[in-house]
């Protein structure tokens, strides 16, 4: 029997399939500790970050109601990190979910997640579609998952509602509410001799004072505070000096950005010596915002810094996002007048963690573009996983309760033992391997996902009986077993290739749930059909051909 087993290439591939997806599972029977998701700004865990597991409180386990307490005094915090000892006088200021017990990803209605209400300046029907088109961008590229937006409307106003499974309420109000409004500034300092400097970008242009805050750029006029724009160069006018002028030019915006760089080459981390972590990432720029950026710096002075080696030219590049300064980078001296299409972006972060963050944050929102109109947070609510998780239990439950009749169906109906184990033990491998396949490809687990999957089990054991029915009976003409077995695989075939056909309207035309259910169910239905019941095909065949011999 063993050596048959071995031989049958259709049975080794659904037990390789299953040890597979058991290891991609990774089962933890008896998961310990919480794993913090975010972190207040003043909590006293300053070295523990998001993704850090607490396993004691003061020596008891720990759970989230103890992690939700307040405390006074001297604690001490056993966590992935060694046991800590905090000062804490009431909260410890995170939010933490319980320590998984598999690789497996749930949904926003299982593992729980936030629910936020957005607001917008502008509510007709092409900016809340834009606006979510951008939003949804934004999340995706950051890498949160299943992250659902819609548009609400009241009779005054249209609201976008976004539910997102994971994150913390902090990075997801920065993600959201960021206008995405991007420019990079380089000041420009004009030294004045006897009243008069000069600016040179395609043309050379005179500059001189016309009284304390005002200044003449070819008889153009320009007050402190005040913008003009000269050869494509957008000037701001900051301070007038008997000897100097201060302005500020747009190197380049966010609609100057073609393309944002994501992969290794051109984005990456270094630890510091310092401490922390430093991010850097390429962009790519038009050849006009290149240009400009070439006009810029022809009017810097070279300079060399203390005890370095290395030359900069007079002023940095400073960036900005919704008017607030987020870096500052030097200029190589070798840049000055040249044509760069791909600068780098770089930002500093104290743990891996915080630089990976401030790094995706930046990236999605420069490669989503600016909001169409401003939005605010209207609501937030912090959705908890406990009700979902007793959900899963009880399907989990149902699902073994189903499992329990069927076998007593099948006793009563064949009374063969050696037909009840294989079935019971394929049906509940069906299911293994698709939760494995779910951790191989990325796939979240939701509510739709888990009807998918009960219906999954209830068309495989139906498929399974009628293999067994055809096999142990074959109808009125004499078949061998082999013919037999090849009819019923015929219909169940069949069968479920009427399932796909039913599904794939669903899958292409439908949205949110549907679609869930309908993937599942489709993804659920190849593995049965071309996996498992050919297994179990081949199991009959060699447990009913030994019955029939003996």
């Amino acid at each position: 029997m063993i050596k048959d087993v071995l031989k049958n290439w259709r049975i080794m591939l659904w037990i390789l399939l299953l040890v597979g997806a058991v290891l991609a599972i990774g089962p933890n029977l008896a998961p310990k500790g919480i794993v913090i998701t975010s972190k207040s700004a003043d909590s006293p865990l300053t070295t523990l970050s998001n993704g850090d597991m607490i396993f004691s409180i003061n020596g008891k386990d720990a759970t989230l109601d103890l992690a939700a307490q307040n405390y006074s005094g001297l604690i001490t915090v056993g966590s992935s990190k060694g046991d800590k000892f905090v000062q804490v006088n009431g909260s410890l200021g995170i939010t933490a979910k319980q320590a998984a017990g598999s690789n497996l990803k749930f949904g926003l209605d299982i593992e729980g997640g936030i629910r936020a209400m957005l607001s917008l300046n502008q509510s007709d029907n092409l900016t809340v579609e834009q606006t979510i088109s951008t939003l949804q961008t934004r999340i995706n590229l950051y890498g949160l998952r299943e992250a659902t937006l819609r548009a609400v409307s009241s009779e005054q106003q249209t609201f976008i509602e976004v539910s997102i499974a994971g994150g913390s309420p902090s990075e997801i109000t920065d993600l959201l509410e960021r206008q995405g409004t991007f420019e990079a500034k380089i000041p420009l300092l004009v030294k004045l001799t006897n009243g008069v400097g000069y600016l040179d970008f395609t043309t050379k242009h005179t500059i001189s004072i016309v009284d304390n805050d005002t200044i003449s750029i070819d008889s153009t006029l320009i007050k402190i505070g005040n913008l003009t724009t000269i050869d494509g160069v957008m000037l701001t006018l900051n301070d007038v000096q008997p000897s100097s002028v201060n302005l500020t030019s747009l190197a380049f915006s966010g609609t100057d950005i073609t393309l944002v760089y994501f992969d290794p080459q051109h984005a990456g981390m270094q630890p510091q010596q310092s401490g922390g972590y430093q991010w850097q990432f390429q962009v790519r720029l038009s050849q006009e915002a290149a240009e400009r950026f070439a006009a810029i710096t022809k009017n810097l002075d070279v300079v060399i810094g203390q005890g370095q080696s290395q030359s900069y030219l007079s002023s940095k590049l400073y960036i900005y996002l919704d008017n607030e300064l987020v870096d500052e980078l030097n200029i190589v001296s070798d840049l000055k007048g040249k044509i760069i299409q791909e600068p780098s972006v770089t930002g500093y972060g104290k743990t891996i963690e915080e630089a990976s963050k401030s790094q995706k944050r930046l990236q999605s929102i420069l490669r989503s573009g600016a909001l169409p109109t401003k939005i605010e947070m209207a609501s937030m609510e912090v959705l908890t996983p406990r009700l979902g998780q007793s959900f899963i239990a009880n399907i989990m439950l149902a699902i073994l309760g189903a499992m329990v009749a069927v076998a007593v169906v099948i006793t009563i109906r064949y009374r063969r033992l050696k037909i009840i184990l294989p079935m019971i033990a394929t049906s509940m491998s069906e299911v293994i391997i698709l939760f494995g396949a779910s951790v191989a490809i990325g796939w979240t687990i939701d509510l739709a996902s888990v009807a998918g999957i009960l219906a999954i089990v209830g068309t495989g054991v139906d498929a399974q009986i009628i293999l067994i029915d055809q096999t142990l009976r074959g109808g009125e003409e004499q078949l061998s077993l082999k013919e037999r077995v090849k009819r019923a695989l015929f219909m169940i075939f069949g069968s479920g290739g009427t399932v796909i056909g039913a599904m794939l309207p669903l899958m292409v035309l439908g949205f949110g749930l549907l679609r869930g259910f309908a993937l599942t169910t489709i993804i659920g239905v190849i593995i049965g059909i071309f996996i498992v019941r050919p297994a179990f095909g081949e199991i009959a065949k060699m447990l009913l051909s030994r019955h029939e011999t003996g």
